[in-house]
């Protein structure tokens, strides 16, 4: 360890022409010996020299350069070599001076540096050096100048506790609404009236001289001479060597687009929820990656959960076996096609099925840069009672359709019985008349089983009863029975060879027939109807074209809709409820198959529907 009290060291240090002092490393800049010449020099500058201060040179040196003094003297104890460094002080009575210093470790053996020995050399500057520095400072001031005038930022420095602005750049004078002329040299509150509104902030701007603390404001409501607007704010205190705030740099970013549309935002919000509250609907998010479901308040109560979390394998458990298969099958359809989904299906709570509920829920993924789905979101409601109404409208109509058929059946057997007896006479107008009441009897009947079968498929009765049949054979025989019904109508097969189908034969004739019977109810009397059956890949596909009145493009959405009916003036007297093309699909989609329509207003329209070929189907 170096001894300070040594009487070498002291003869050294008196001696010694050169300002010396000698200070340790830890902590940094202790001053701990120095020499009369460094005394002197400090004397005569205007300095104080204190022992153990961390400023070497108080006050003569800038923020700046003392960093760089302390990094070299690290460097110093770090690399434990000689470290040369030059800087400027600040003089009150000669300023055109530079110091030469230069650090050397004291070295002890392998331990680490404890003290430094600081020589130190004034240099006056010639007038190169001097000149040299004005052109490094006015280069640094033109740069600071274009910074300031280019920034997209409203920008301005301001001078005392009076706020005299000092500068101002382009974009804070426009939101000033003023010239430079008008605020440059001037406090802040005389340039601009409209701040008698806000002395509060004024109050708390002035109080940065004071705290040297600076300030931000993430949504400050500032007057303008056009209107009052949001910004994000920024007062920064600027400080001298004395660590004296004595101007204030003002960073301004007008904010208010984006607070208006996070305000319209919420608004959307809020309205949504009081909509959806109205409805009782509730809203539900399934984060994919997790696994989670997170529930809205309302969802939680639809489906009586304790907790707003849970897992995609506890929700499953929730819902009846008879629909899981049906509801997951119609995300994952919906996820393929990145469509939306809208799906009815029962609950049972708590796993017990005697308490149930149904719900309907409609939602649609959202996916990321990289096309992958990362979480779906949607709405739950509870259609419980209307659900039960339906079930029982149902029932109603399936027993009624039930009741009215003994009857039909015993008139429709009298009518054929009286057919059969006046034909052996000549009374033609009888045989005429129990022939249209015939015609009659079967519409009555076809529209019985109609309501019969929408009852059925309501209550998921309809069965199907497949086998492997000929499926041009089976259109061929109905187009031959329907000739003879509809004379009025040319019926054209267009199709050859054999296509094998696996389906219910009955059902899909019925379906066959309704798309006939439609084609020739809206179309005019002597106009084609033609029936196509042909293979696609898997698939076999059934068209019916007719030359008819055609259908609205915003209608065919909606034509297999259960009750739906076209309106318009040329379909007021075609009789109808509406039930056929839903029946329809109903069979096609149990077929695992697909039915659509396509049409041209005035021209006619084209029914389709396919089948798999192959005989896999369950």
């Amino acid at each position: 360890m170096i001894d300070l009290a040594s009487p070498f060291l002291k003869a050294l240090l008196k001696h010694s022409k050169s300002p010396i002092i000698i200070f340790k490393v830890k902590p940094i800049l202790v001053v701990v010996e120095h020499n009369d010449a460094y005394q002197a020099l400090i004397e005569r500058v205007g300095g104080k020299l204190k022992f153990y201060d961390i400023n070497i040179i108080p006050n003569l040196l800038s923020a700046a350069e003392k960093v760089l003094l302390i990094k070299t003297v690290q460097k110093v104890g770090r690399l434990k070599a000689k470290r040369p460094l030059v800087i400027h002080p600040i003089y009150s009575n000669s300023p055109n001076v530079k110091w030469e210093l230069e650090f050397s470790p004291v070295l002890q053996n392998d331990r680490p540096v404890e003290y430094i020995i600081c020589s130190l050399r004034e240099i006056p500057l010639d007038e190169n050096d001097l000149e040299h520095i004005l052109f490094e400072l006015s280069e640094s001031e033109a740069r600071f100048r274009g910074f300031f005038e280019q920034a997209p930022l409203g920008m301005c420095v301001l001078k005392g506790p009076e706020l005299i602005t000092e500068y101002a750049n382009d974009n804070i004078l426009k939101l000033w609404g003023k010239t430079r002329k008008e605020v440059i040299g001037v406090p802040q509150e005389k340039a601009r009236p409209e701040l008698e509104k806000q002395q509060a902030l004024v109050a708390r701007v002035k109080d940065i001289f004071k705290n040297g603390q600076p300030l931000i404001f993430n949504e400050l409501i500032i007057s303008t001479p056009v209107s009052d607007g949001y910004f994000i704010a920024f007062y920064e205190p600027l400080k001298n060597d004395k660590n004296e705030v004595t101007r204030i740099l003002v960073i301004i970013k007008d904010i208010t687009e984006q607070v208006n549309f996070k305000k319209e935002l919420l608004k959307a919000k809020d309205i949504l929820k009081i909509a959806m509250d109205a409805s009782e609907m509730g809203s539900w998010n399934i984060d994919l990656e997790s696994k989670q479901i997170l529930l809205s308040e309302r969802a939680q109560q639809i489906y009586e959960l304790e907790n707003n979390r849970l897992g995609i394998e506890e929700a499953k458990s929730l819902i009846s076996t008879e629909d899981i298969g049906q509801l997951t099958s119609g995300i994952r359809r919906a996820l393929h096609h990145r469509n939306a989904f809208n799906i009815e299906y029962q609950i049972n709570l708590n796993g017990i099925s005697a308490k149930s509920k149904w719900l309907r829920t409609a939602g649609k993924a959202y996916y990321n840069e990289q096309g992958k789905a990362v979480y779906i979101a949607g709405a739950v409601l509870d259609i419980t009672e209307h659900k039960q109404d339906e079930i029982r409208k149902n029932d109603f109509i399936g027993m009624v359709s039930h009741e009215l058929k003994t009857p039909l059946t015993s008139l429709s057997a009298y009518v054929q019985l009286l057919q059969h007896k006046f034909k052996e006479t000549d009374n033609d107008f009888t045989i005429q008349i129990l022939d249209k009441i015939n015609v009659q009897l079967k519409r009555m009947s076809l529209m019985i089983d109609g309501f019969l079968n929408v009852s059925l498929l309501e209550a998921g009765k309809i069965l199907l009863n497949k086998t492997n049949f000929n499926l041009v054979h089976l259109i061929k025989t109905i187009a031959e029975e329907n000739r003879i019904v509809l004379p009025s109508h040319f019926i054209q097969v267009i199709s050859t060879e054999e296509m094998i189908v696996n389906a219910d034969m009955e059902k899909i004739g019925n379906v066959i027939t309704n798309l006939i019977g439609n084609a020739a109810k809206y179309s005019k009397k002597n106009s084609l109807i033609a029936i196509k059956c042909e293979t696609q890949k898997d698939y076999v596909i059934v068209s019916v074209e007719d030359e008819g009145i055609g259908i609205r493009e915003n209608d065919i959405p909606k034509l297999f809709d259960r009750f739906y009916r076209v309106e318009s003036p040329d379909t007021k007297t075609i009789a109808g409820f509406g039930v056929g093309l839903y029946i329809c699909a109903e069979v096609i989609e149990r077929h695992q198959g697909k039915i659509w329509a396509e049409s041209k207003l005035g021209k006619g329209s084209t029914f389709y529907f396919c089948l798999p070929t192959t005989n896999d189907q369950q």
